[in-house]
Protein backbone atom coordinates (compact mmCIF):
# COMPACT_ATOMS: atom_id res chain seq x y z
CA UNK A 1 0.00 0.00 0.00
CA UNK A 2 1.41 4.03 -0.67
CA UNK A 3 2.09 5.77 1.74
CA UNK A 4 1.74 8.85 0.02
CA UNK A 5 -0.96 11.33 0.63
CA UNK A 6 -3.60 12.35 -1.23
CA UNK A 7 -3.78 16.26 -1.92
CA UNK A 8 -7.83 16.58 -1.51
CA UNK A 9 -10.06 19.60 -0.75
CA UNK A 10 -10.47 18.64 2.78
CA UNK A 11 -6.69 18.10 3.18
CA UNK A 12 -6.23 21.68 1.65
CA UNK A 13 -8.27 23.08 3.68
CA UNK A 14 -6.98 21.90 7.06
CA UNK A 15 -3.67 23.81 6.21
CA UNK A 16 -2.82 26.74 7.93
CA UNK A 17 -2.90 29.53 4.80
CA UNK A 18 1.40 30.19 5.94
CA UNK A 19 1.69 26.08 6.17
CA UNK A 20 0.37 25.40 2.48
CA UNK A 21 3.24 25.66 0.04
CA UNK A 22 5.53 24.46 3.23
CA UNK A 23 3.52 21.21 3.28
CA UNK A 24 5.76 18.40 1.91
CA UNK A 25 2.91 16.23 0.07
CA UNK A 26 1.83 19.64 -1.78
CA UNK A 27 5.82 20.25 -2.70
CA UNK A 28 5.78 16.56 -3.86
CA UNK A 29 2.44 17.43 -6.06
CA UNK A 30 3.57 20.29 -8.09
CA UNK A 31 7.04 18.79 -8.48
CA UNK A 32 5.36 15.54 -10.07
CA UNK A 33 3.09 18.37 -11.87
CA UNK A 34 6.04 19.74 -12.81
CA UNK A 35 7.86 17.13 -14.39
CA UNK A 36 5.20 15.94 -16.25
CA UNK A 37 4.17 18.87 -17.99
CA UNK A 38 7.36 20.23 -18.78
CA UNK A 39 9.72 16.68 -19.45
CA UNK A 40 12.40 18.48 -17.22
CA UNK A 41 14.78 16.33 -15.17
CA UNK A 42 13.12 15.82 -10.95
CA UNK A 43 15.87 17.50 -10.06
CA UNK A 44 15.42 21.05 -12.32
CA UNK A 45 11.71 20.55 -10.54
CA UNK A 46 12.83 20.73 -7.23
CA UNK A 47 14.89 23.65 -7.63
CA UNK A 48 12.07 25.39 -9.35
CA UNK A 49 10.02 24.64 -6.14
CA UNK A 50 12.56 25.66 -3.79
CA UNK A 51 13.30 28.48 -4.92
CA UNK A 52 9.45 30.06 -5.83
CA UNK A 53 8.33 27.96 -2.11
CA UNK A 54 10.46 30.66 -0.82
CA UNK A 55 9.83 33.60 -3.04
CA UNK A 56 5.67 33.05 -2.45
CA UNK A 57 6.34 32.42 1.18
CA UNK A 58 7.87 36.00 1.29
CA UNK A 59 5.47 37.41 -0.77
CA UNK A 60 2.42 36.33 1.76
CA UNK A 61 4.37 36.85 5.17
CA UNK A 62 5.16 40.54 3.77
CA UNK A 63 1.22 41.10 3.41
CA UNK A 64 -1.59 40.35 6.50
CA UNK A 65 -3.93 40.05 3.59
CA UNK A 66 -2.54 37.67 1.91
CA UNK A 67 -1.28 35.75 5.00
CA UNK A 68 -5.23 35.06 6.22
CA UNK A 69 -6.82 33.98 2.38
CA UNK A 70 -7.85 30.68 2.50
CA UNK A 71 -5.44 27.79 2.26
CA UNK A 72 -7.67 26.35 -1.09
CA UNK A 73 -6.91 29.88 -2.88
CA UNK A 74 -3.17 30.13 -2.09
CA UNK A 75 -2.64 26.44 -3.16
CA UNK A 76 -4.27 27.47 -6.63
CA UNK A 77 -2.33 30.89 -6.82
CA UNK A 78 0.70 28.38 -6.21
CA UNK A 79 -0.04 26.41 -8.99
CA UNK A 80 -1.10 28.43 -11.78
CA UNK A 81 2.07 30.32 -11.09
CA UNK A 82 4.02 27.27 -11.22
CA UNK A 83 2.18 26.04 -15.08
CA UNK A 84 3.32 29.33 -16.39
CA UNK A 85 6.71 28.94 -15.06
CA UNK A 86 6.49 32.29 -13.65
CA UNK A 87 8.61 33.60 -10.65
CA UNK A 88 6.62 35.09 -7.45
CA UNK A 89 9.96 37.05 -6.59
CA UNK A 90 8.79 40.73 -5.92
CA UNK A 91 10.15 43.91 -7.09
CA UNK A 92 8.81 47.03 -9.38
CA UNK A 93 9.31 44.38 -12.11
CA UNK A 94 7.61 41.19 -10.48
CA UNK A 95 6.30 38.16 -12.69
CA UNK A 96 2.74 38.10 -10.90
CA UNK A 97 0.58 39.81 -9.13
CA UNK A 98 -0.71 38.02 -5.68
CA UNK A 99 -3.99 39.98 -5.16
CA UNK A 100 -6.16 39.43 -2.24
CA UNK A 101 -9.30 40.63 -1.94
CA UNK A 102 -12.67 39.66 -0.06
CA UNK A 103 -15.51 37.60 -1.70
CA UNK A 104 -19.68 37.11 -0.43
CA UNK A 105 -20.02 32.98 -1.12
CA UNK A 106 -23.51 34.00 0.67
CA UNK A 107 -26.48 31.93 -1.33
CA UNK A 108 -28.72 34.60 -2.61
CA UNK A 109 -31.27 35.61 -0.05
CA UNK A 110 -29.09 34.70 2.82
CA UNK A 111 -26.67 36.79 5.24
CA UNK A 112 -23.58 37.93 4.04
CA UNK A 113 -20.91 35.16 4.38
CA UNK A 114 -17.37 36.90 3.23
CA UNK A 115 -14.30 34.64 2.88
CA UNK A 116 -10.66 36.32 1.69
CA UNK A 117 -9.12 35.03 -1.43
CA UNK A 118 -5.83 35.56 -3.40
CA UNK A 119 -6.11 35.52 -7.08
CA UNK A 120 -2.70 35.16 -9.09
CA UNK A 121 -2.75 37.26 -12.38
CA UNK A 122 0.56 37.86 -14.46
CA UNK A 123 2.23 41.46 -14.49
CA UNK A 124 2.84 42.71 -18.27
CA UNK A 125 6.65 42.00 -17.79
CA UNK A 126 5.35 38.10 -16.56
CA UNK A 127 3.17 38.35 -19.29
CA UNK A 128 6.47 39.37 -21.36
CA UNK A 129 8.10 36.66 -20.66
CA UNK A 130 5.29 34.21 -21.54
CA UNK A 131 5.50 35.34 -24.81
CA UNK A 132 9.21 34.61 -25.09
CA UNK A 133 8.75 31.20 -24.16
CA UNK A 134 6.21 30.75 -26.72
CA UNK A 135 8.59 32.30 -29.30
CA UNK A 136 5.95 35.01 -30.37
CA UNK A 137 8.55 38.12 -29.62
CA UNK A 138 12.37 38.18 -29.42
CA UNK A 139 12.03 40.82 -26.68
CA UNK A 140 10.61 43.80 -25.66
CA UNK A 141 12.86 46.56 -24.61
CA UNK A 142 12.41 48.96 -21.29
CA UNK A 143 9.63 51.06 -21.82
CA UNK A 144 10.61 55.05 -22.29
CA UNK A 145 8.34 57.60 -20.26
CA UNK A 146 8.47 60.86 -22.81
CA UNK A 147 8.55 64.41 -21.12
CA UNK A 148 7.98 67.46 -22.19
CA UNK A 149 11.45 68.75 -22.50
CA UNK A 150 13.12 65.90 -24.57
CA UNK A 151 13.71 65.66 -28.31
CA UNK A 152 10.72 63.34 -29.56
CA UNK A 153 9.12 62.76 -32.81
CA UNK A 154 6.89 60.58 -33.84
CA UNK A 155 7.17 59.25 -38.26
CA UNK A 156 6.10 56.44 -40.56
CA UNK A 157 9.29 54.85 -42.42
CA UNK A 158 8.66 54.36 -46.30
CA UNK A 159 6.96 51.03 -45.84
CA UNK A 160 4.46 52.59 -42.94
CA UNK A 161 6.02 51.24 -39.70
CA UNK A 162 5.74 53.73 -36.65
CA UNK A 163 9.51 54.99 -36.00
CA UNK A 164 10.79 57.36 -33.29
CA UNK A 165 13.60 59.90 -32.54
CA UNK A 166 14.13 60.74 -28.92
CA UNK A 167 17.04 61.69 -27.30
CA UNK A 168 16.67 62.83 -23.25
CA UNK A 169 16.42 66.73 -22.03
CA UNK A 170 17.01 68.31 -19.59
CA UNK A 171 13.86 67.09 -16.76
CA UNK A 172 14.45 69.44 -14.08
CA UNK A 173 12.52 69.33 -10.89
CA UNK A 174 9.00 68.77 -11.91
CA UNK A 175 8.91 67.28 -15.51
CA UNK A 176 5.83 66.98 -17.06
CA UNK A 177 5.41 63.64 -18.95
CA UNK A 178 3.58 63.62 -22.42
CA UNK A 179 4.26 59.58 -23.40
CA UNK A 180 5.98 56.40 -23.86
CA UNK A 181 7.06 53.95 -26.57
CA UNK A 182 8.31 50.71 -26.76
CA UNK A 183 10.12 48.79 -29.05
CA UNK A 184 9.40 44.88 -29.30
CA UNK A 185 11.62 43.07 -31.22
CA UNK A 186 10.32 40.00 -33.54
CA UNK A 187 12.07 36.55 -33.97
CA UNK A 188 12.61 37.05 -37.12
CA UNK A 189 14.86 40.18 -36.77
CA UNK A 190 12.24 42.84 -37.42
CA UNK A 191 10.84 45.10 -35.15
CA UNK A 192 8.16 47.65 -34.14
CA UNK A 193 7.97 50.72 -32.04
CA UNK A 194 4.53 51.32 -29.83
CA UNK A 195 3.67 54.55 -28.86
CA UNK A 196 0.82 55.89 -26.29
CA UNK A 197 0.07 59.58 -25.49
CA UNK A 198 -1.93 61.19 -22.73
CA UNK A 199 -5.03 60.60 -24.78
CA UNK A 200 -4.27 56.64 -24.01
CA UNK A 201 -3.77 57.50 -20.46
CA UNK A 202 -7.18 59.17 -20.06
CA UNK A 203 -9.06 56.24 -21.44
CA UNK A 204 -7.08 53.77 -19.30
CA UNK A 205 -8.26 55.87 -16.26
CA UNK A 206 -11.64 56.48 -17.28
CA UNK A 207 -11.72 52.46 -18.01
CA UNK A 208 -10.67 52.40 -14.18
CA UNK A 209 -13.11 54.71 -13.27
CA UNK A 210 -16.09 52.62 -14.45
CA UNK A 211 -14.89 49.14 -13.34
CA UNK A 212 -14.73 50.54 -9.74
CA UNK A 213 -18.01 52.25 -10.11
CA UNK A 214 -20.99 50.73 -7.72
CA UNK A 215 -24.89 50.26 -8.15
CA UNK A 216 -26.67 52.38 -5.51
CA UNK A 217 -29.80 50.60 -5.61
CA UNK A 218 -32.05 52.82 -3.66
CA UNK A 219 -31.16 55.86 -6.20
CA UNK A 220 -31.68 52.90 -9.33
CA UNK A 221 -28.23 54.25 -10.69
CA UNK A 222 -24.68 53.82 -10.88
CA UNK A 223 -22.39 56.03 -8.89
CA UNK A 224 -19.22 57.07 -10.57
CA UNK A 225 -15.92 55.04 -9.15
CA UNK A 226 -12.32 56.44 -8.71
CA UNK A 227 -9.59 55.24 -10.86
CA UNK A 228 -6.03 53.52 -9.40
CA UNK A 229 -4.54 56.27 -7.35
CA UNK A 230 -1.15 55.66 -9.23
CA UNK A 231 -2.72 57.47 -12.17
CA UNK A 232 -2.51 61.07 -10.34
CA UNK A 233 -0.06 59.95 -7.84
CA UNK A 234 2.73 61.11 -9.48
CA UNK A 235 2.27 65.28 -8.58
CA UNK A 236 -1.22 64.76 -10.56
CA UNK A 237 0.04 62.89 -13.10
CA UNK A 238 0.23 59.07 -13.45
CA UNK A 239 2.90 57.39 -11.72
CA UNK A 240 6.15 56.61 -14.00
CA UNK A 241 6.43 52.66 -13.20
CA UNK A 242 2.89 52.35 -13.42
CA UNK A 243 2.99 53.97 -17.11
CA UNK A 244 6.01 52.01 -17.51
CA UNK A 245 3.84 49.03 -16.52
CA UNK A 246 0.98 50.10 -18.38
CA UNK A 247 3.02 50.64 -21.91
CA UNK A 248 4.15 46.91 -21.87
CA UNK A 249 0.78 46.15 -21.15
CA UNK A 250 -1.17 47.71 -23.68
CA UNK A 251 1.75 46.99 -26.68
CA UNK A 252 0.76 43.24 -26.53
CA UNK A 253 -3.26 44.48 -26.82
CA UNK A 254 -3.47 43.44 -31.19
CA UNK A 255 -0.86 40.16 -30.47
CA UNK A 256 -2.42 36.68 -30.23
CA UNK A 257 -3.32 35.67 -26.86
CA UNK A 258 -0.95 33.59 -25.39
CA UNK A 259 -2.19 32.82 -21.76
CA UNK A 260 -5.76 33.52 -20.07
CA UNK A 261 -5.23 34.13 -16.28
CA UNK A 262 -8.04 33.59 -13.62
CA UNK A 263 -10.72 36.36 -14.03
CA UNK A 264 -11.29 38.02 -11.25
CA UNK A 265 -14.27 35.95 -9.28
CA UNK A 266 -17.88 37.61 -9.05
CA UNK A 267 -18.36 39.52 -5.53
CA UNK A 268 -14.53 39.71 -5.30
CA UNK A 269 -13.19 42.75 -4.10
CA UNK A 270 -9.53 43.61 -4.42
CA UNK A 271 -7.94 44.63 -1.28
CA UNK A 272 -7.12 48.39 -2.36
CA UNK A 273 -3.55 48.44 -0.89
CA UNK A 274 -2.38 45.33 -2.08
CA UNK A 275 -3.40 46.10 -5.58
CA UNK A 276 -2.54 50.10 -5.52
CA UNK A 277 0.94 48.64 -3.88
CA UNK A 278 1.88 46.11 -6.69
CA UNK A 279 0.57 48.72 -9.22
CA UNK A 280 -2.39 45.76 -10.22
CA UNK A 281 -5.38 48.13 -12.17
CA UNK A 282 -8.52 46.49 -12.07
CA UNK A 283 -9.49 47.29 -15.63
CA UNK A 284 -6.79 45.47 -17.39
CA UNK A 285 -7.92 41.94 -16.44
CA UNK A 286 -11.83 42.20 -16.15
CA UNK A 287 -14.12 43.52 -18.50
CA UNK A 288 -15.43 47.27 -18.36
CA UNK A 289 -18.97 46.71 -18.63
CA UNK A 290 -20.75 47.08 -15.66
CA UNK A 291 -23.00 44.57 -14.47
CA UNK A 292 -25.78 45.84 -11.71
CA UNK A 293 -25.40 43.64 -8.41
CA UNK A 294 -28.67 42.08 -8.20
CA UNK A 295 -27.91 40.46 -11.86
CA UNK A 296 -24.92 38.99 -10.57
CA UNK A 297 -25.39 35.37 -10.06
CA UNK A 298 -25.22 34.23 -6.62
CA UNK A 299 -23.65 30.10 -6.92
CA UNK A 300 -24.76 27.74 -4.41
CA UNK A 301 -20.92 25.70 -5.13
CA UNK A 302 -18.59 25.13 -2.63
CA UNK A 303 -15.80 26.99 -3.04
CA UNK A 304 -13.70 24.24 -4.35
CA UNK A 305 -16.65 23.81 -7.01
CA UNK A 306 -16.25 27.56 -7.66
CA UNK A 307 -12.43 27.53 -8.07
CA UNK A 308 -12.45 24.27 -10.07
CA UNK A 309 -15.06 25.92 -12.34
CA UNK A 310 -12.92 28.74 -12.87
CA UNK A 311 -9.62 26.95 -13.52
CA UNK A 312 -11.78 25.12 -16.32
CA UNK A 313 -12.90 28.02 -17.77
CA UNK A 314 -9.84 29.76 -18.06
CA UNK A 315 -7.69 27.29 -19.89
CA UNK A 316 -4.38 28.77 -21.15
CA UNK A 317 -4.43 28.76 -25.02
CA UNK A 318 -0.58 27.80 -25.57
CA UNK A 319 0.58 27.78 -22.24
CA UNK A 320 0.27 25.13 -19.95
CA UNK A 321 -1.56 25.44 -15.97
CA UNK A 322 -1.44 22.02 -13.67
CA UNK A 323 -2.83 21.72 -10.25
CA UNK A 324 -5.09 18.75 -11.19
CA UNK A 325 -5.06 15.96 -8.96
CA UNK A 326 -6.41 12.62 -9.70
CA UNK A 327 -9.41 11.76 -7.17
CA UNK A 328 -12.91 13.05 -8.45
CA UNK A 329 -12.68 15.79 -4.84
CA UNK A 330 -9.37 17.37 -5.60
CA UNK A 331 -9.27 20.56 -7.74
CA UNK A 332 -8.04 19.88 -11.30
CA UNK A 333 -7.33 22.23 -14.07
Amino acid sequence: MSNQIQVTKDYIDRLHPLSVVKDAAIGDHFINKFVAMYRVPREQAVAFHEREKDNFIKRITDSEDLSACTPMSIFLAYMQVGGWQLSFEGGPQSDVYLIPGNRNVAPKGQPDKWIKEVVAQPTPYGEKKIRIQNGQIKDAAKPIIVYECDDYEEFTDDIGNVRVTWKKGNRGDKPVIVGSFIRIEKPDGSFEIKTFDMGDVAKWKASSENKNSKWDAAAGRKLPGKANALYTSNSGQIDKLFFEGKTLKHAFKLYPKVVNSPKLPDAFVPVASDAIRQGFDVSEFTEAEYVPEEDLSQSEQSDFDVALEEAHNTEPIQTKTFAGIDTSDEPEF
